[in-house]
C-alpha cells in the first residue's frame, strides 16, 4: 500500500495539514507499493511480484524468523552486560520484525536528497514525520497478531527484567511518565485494540515461498571455503560465501520443533519470493554516523528454509552474505556467524 492519503496533502480546506512532512521520498508518495525488501533502489517488478514478495516477507517476519520470543524480540541481555562482542550471537540481536519490515518502512519514506535521509530515514528524525506514529502503531499490531497466531513458542517473556524494563515519555500534557513493558503486554488494557480478527487466515499466513523443485537446483560450480577456513574479521565490502557444518542432520519433527535452527545472516536471493532468502537485517543510520562504531548480529530460521529447499539432509549449510547498501564498513565476526540449537 502507498502513504495514506490523509497524509499527503500539504493543506486541507485552506489550513496547514498537520500529517504533511516535506521530508518524504517523492518518489514514493502516492500510487507506489511499499518495497519490504528495498536496498536504496526501485526495482523494475510488476505490482503482483511486489506483492507476493511483501506476502512472504510478513510470513518470515512473524513466523519461520519469529518463531520464539529472542527471535521476535530480539536479543535477551540486562543492566551491566554488552550488548554485542561476548560470543553469544543471540545478545544484541535484533527483533525479526525490527531488524525486517520496520526498518525498511523507515528507509522506503525517507527523502534521499536529504543528507541523512531524513525524516524516516533516520533515528534522530524519525518521529518528525507523523508517518513514524501509524507506521509504529502497525508494529504493535505485528505484535498482536505474533502471539495470537497460537503457535508454540509464540509468548511474551515471563522474566521480571523484562516485565519491570521501562522507558519514559512525555503525555499529552507534556509531562514525563515511566511506562513498563508488563503494562503493554494486553492492549486492551490500554483501551484499543485492532479491528481484524485474528482467527482470519490473511494472505500472509499462506505465503511461505513455495518449496524448490530438485530439478531446478543446481549445485555450486566454484569451490565454497568451509568457515574454519576464513580469517575473520570479513569486511563485507562483496559477496562472501561460505560453508558451516551443522551439527544435526534429517531431524525427526519433532527434534526439528524443539531445535527451530537459525541462521544469523542472509542467504543469497533473488527476491524474497523464493524459498532460499533467509531474510535480512537492516539498521537506521543515527545522524550521519560519522566516527560511529555500532555492533549487531541477527537472528534467521532454517527450519523451514532447509525443508523447501531440499538442503534437511546436507552436511554443511551453504550461506552467502550479500551486502546491499552502505556496507563499506561492516565487518562479520566469526563467532556470530552461526547459532545452532543444543539438544
Amino acid at each position: 500500500m502507498p502513504i495514506p492519503e490523509m497524509f499527503l496533502p500539504e493543506v486541507v480546506n485552506g489550513k496547514p495539514n498537520s500529517l504533511y512532512d516535506i521530508y518524504r521520498d517523492a518518489n514514493h508518495i502516492k500510487q507506489r507499493i511499499v518495497d519490504l525488501d528495498y536496498d536504496g533502489k526501485d526495482k523494475d517488478i510488476t505490482n503482483q511480484t511486489q506483492v507476493l514478495c511483501k506476502l512472504s516477507t510478513v510470513y518470515r517476519d512473524l513466523v519461520q524468523n519469529g518463531a520464539d520470543a529472542i527471535s521476535f524480540f530480539g536479543g535477551e541481555y540486562v543492566d551491566g552486560d554488552s550488548p554485542v562482542g561476548n560470543g553469544d550471537p543471540s545478545v544484541g540481536s535484533d527483533g525479526s520484525v525490527e531488524a525486517g519490515s520496520h526498518t525498511v518502512v523507515h528507509r522506503w519514506v525517507g527523502d534521499p536528497t536529504q543528507p541523512n535521509n531524513e525524516d524516516m530515514g533516520n533515528f534522530y528524525s524519525a518521529g518528525y514525520d507523523p508517518v513514524f506514529y501509524i507506521h509504529h502503531s502497525n508494529v504493535d499490531r505485528m505484535w498482536k497478531l505474533w502471539k495470537e497466531l497460537g503457535i508454540k513458542g509464540h509468548n511474551e517473556p515471563t522474566d521480571p527484567d523484562w516485565l519491570n524494563a521501562s522507558y519514559v515519555f512525555y503525555d499529552e500534557n507534556e509531562e514525563l511518565v515511566r511506562v513498563y513493558n508488563k503494562d503493554c503486554v494486553n492492549i486492551r488494557k490500554l483501551n484499543y485494540d485492532f479491528i481484524e480478527n485474528y482467527k482470519e487466515v490473511f494472505p500472509w499466513r499462506k505465503s511461505r515461498p513455495a518449496r524448490r523443485t530438485k530439478k531446478s537446483q543446481v549445485e555450486p560450480t566454484a569451490p565454497v571455503e568451509t568457515v574454519d577456513k576464513i580469517k575473520f574479521l570479513v569486511r563485507l565490502n562483496k559477496i562472501l560465501k561460505v560453508k558451516v557444518k551443522r551439527p544435526a542432520v534429517n531431524q525427526s519433527e519433532a527434534k526439528k520443533a524443539k531445535a527451530n535452527e537459525v541462521l544469523v545472516k542472509p542467504n543469497e536471493i533473488t527476491t524474497p519470493c523464493d524459498p532460499e532468502y533467509a531474510g535480512a537485517s537492516a539498521q537506521l543510520p543515527h545522524n550521519d554516523m560519522k566516527n560511529m562504531f555500532m555492533g549487531s548480529s541477527a537472528l534467521f530460521g532454517l527450519t523451514e528454509l532447509l525443508e523447501d529447499t531440499n538442503t534437511d539432509g546436507d552436511e554443511y549449510a551453504t550461506v552467502t552474505l550479500v551486502p546491499r547498501t552502505r556496507c563499506d564498513d561492516l565487518t562479520i565476526r566469526s563467532s556470530w556467524f552461526l547459532s545452532w540449537p543444543k539438544l
